[in-house]
């Protein structure tokens, strides 16, 4: 059986409209996924978990929450803090904080305070698996790990 142009030509037509009209396009959907944004870190808190090279002190509260103006705010292990900080995707850097100057009584909660602010000034970028966050900083090896702390949990 012979075919004429009038049947190939209907033919592709409908072969085109088939395969246009679908609305699965995997190769569509991979690409928009290795393009998704990275998680917000804002109007998120965060309590200080591991510490390499030391212990987290079972009665502090490390902690910081990124607040929606662009500034973090959080407890250093006996002292509050707040300033500003800057995110770009993954990135994150920590402007010079202010903080209370709260005697800790406490010579682990001291040392473990000092290291945790001087890493957040060192910080630049993060990894977040909700609920847990990693923060890499230069010079360091390996990053501080955080748990989400549920909104209003913590005061």
């Amino acid at each position: 059986m012979k075919w004429g142009p009038s049947f190939l030509l209907a033919a592709l037509i409908a072969t085109l409209s088939i395969s246009c009209s679908s609305t699965h396009n995997p190769v569509l959907s991979n690409a928009a996924a290795s393009f998704k944004k990275p998680p917000s870190l804002i109007g998120t808190e965060w309590l200080l978990t591991d510490m390499p090279g030391t212990t987290v002190v079972l009665t502090s509260k490390a902690s910081f929450s990124v607040l929606e103006n662009g500034r973090v705010a959080g407890n250093g292990s006996c002292n509050r803090f707040t300033g500003p900080v800057e995110i770009d995707g993954r990135k994150i850097k920590f402007g010079p904080v202010a903080s209370t100057r709260t005697a800790c009584g406490d010579d682990a909660l001291t040392a473990e305070e000092a290291q945790f602010l001087k890493f957040l000034s060192a910080a630049n970028r993060f990894e977040m698996t909700d609920p847990f966050l990693l923060l890499f900083a230069e010079g360091y090896q390996q990053p501080l790990h955080f748990s989400r702390i549920p909104p209003n949990t913590f005061e």
